[in-house]
């Protein structure tokens, strides 16, 4: 693809040659001729510079030969990517798939080898489930959605369109509920589902539980990371960013654009607010209003600091007391 036709795709000013061809892209740590390269700071063209590529994509005028200015570089790498490299899916069933009765499949669908759909299952155009995926009964899956390798999606759930659940991920799976009384520990079976809504991503090895009664949902266009746990009865917003080792419990409730950093914690009942952001490690006990950020981990420090001020946390209860 020529240099100004890139320009003209990212909607950029371009400076230099527009019949230049470019041959992919290259990252700023590694320039590599023929290429283009994506800079965020005055640090990325330093060091993109460094090498020989074809033009740079930036978001200010800079000393190159060749470069093309947008608004926002991210957005911009963004569509070159899914321009320049766009996703290629397979169709058609393949013969050592389980197919179960009364399956729906629409144009363009791809079942892989040893994949099982149970009885009921609707697979809506373009859907693809890939190898060793498990769909149970009667799930619904919206168009376009792709279900990678090793996917397990338990019965009644329902997917929209577009949406992509990666490796090892488990949809609809019983939810933690358990009565405890003096007979002992009793299961609560869980007879609701899981709603997931268009163009959500879910990643690797990611769970969401179904409900009890109702149904667990996650908002149209969230994108949850590898690794998290949402549980029963949880309703997740739209556009939520819930990134690695995030755990939700049961019926916690989020607004739109809420974000949710890694490893954060959130108790059980919660309600958290629109465009609300809780920071990395965090534990949330109680409602959080929207709009704000919030936080309070203890970030990482010297072994031996650390003891001497944990020792002195321990002696604070005796030392309010003798101020009194």
């Amino acid at each position: 693809m020529k240099l100004g036709e890139i320009a003209e795709l990212l909607g950029g000013e371009l400076s230099g040659n527009p019949d230049l061809e470019v041959g992919g892209i290259s990252s700023v740590q590694n320039p590599k001729p023929g290429t283009i390269v994506f800079c965020q700071s005055p640090e990325d063209v330093e060091k993109a510079l460094r090498g020989s590529p074809v033009a740079l994509v930036v978001s200010s005028e800079v000393e190159a030969p060749n470069y093309i200015r947008v608004e926002d570089v991210r957005l911009a790498l963004a569509i070159f990517l899914e321009s320049f490299y766009p996703e290629k899916h397979p169709e058609g069933v393949s013969p050592d798939a389980k197919i179960g009765e009364g399956v729906s499949l629409g144009k363009g669908v791809y079942v892989g080898p040893f994949a099982v759909i149970g009885d009921g299952v609707i697979l809506e155009d373009n859907v693809k489930v890939y190898p060793f995926t498990y769909v149970g009964d009667n799930t619904v899956v919206g168009e376009g959605s792709i279900l990678f390798s090793g996917v397990h999606i338990y019965p009644r759930t329902v997917i929209g369109k577009g949406v992509r659940i990666h490796s090892g991920a488990v949809i609809g799976a019983d939810g933690f509920g358990y009565h405890i009384g003096k007979e002992g520990i009793r299961k609560l079976n869980h007879i609701g589902n899981v709603v997931i809504e268009d163009y959500v991503e879910i990643g690797a090895n990611t769970t969401v539980d179904r409900a009890m009664i109702d149904s667990t949902r996650v908002g149209r266009n969230s994108k949850i990371d590898n690794l998290v746990m949402i549980a029963h009865n949880c309703d997740i917003g739209e556009a939520n960013i819930i990134v690695s080792q995030v755990g939700i419990s049961g019926s916690v409730r989020t607004g739109r654009g809420v974000v949710l950093a890694g490893q954060v914690g959130v108790a059980d009942h919660v309600s958290i607010g629109d465009g609300a952001t809780v920071t990395a490690k965090a534990g949330v006990s109680k409602d959080l209003e929207g709009g704000k950020v919030y936080g309070g981990a203890i970030p990482a420090m010297e072994w031996g600091r650390w003891k001497r001020i944990y020792a002195a946390l321990m002696r604070l209860p005796d030392l309010v007391k003798k101020l009194r």
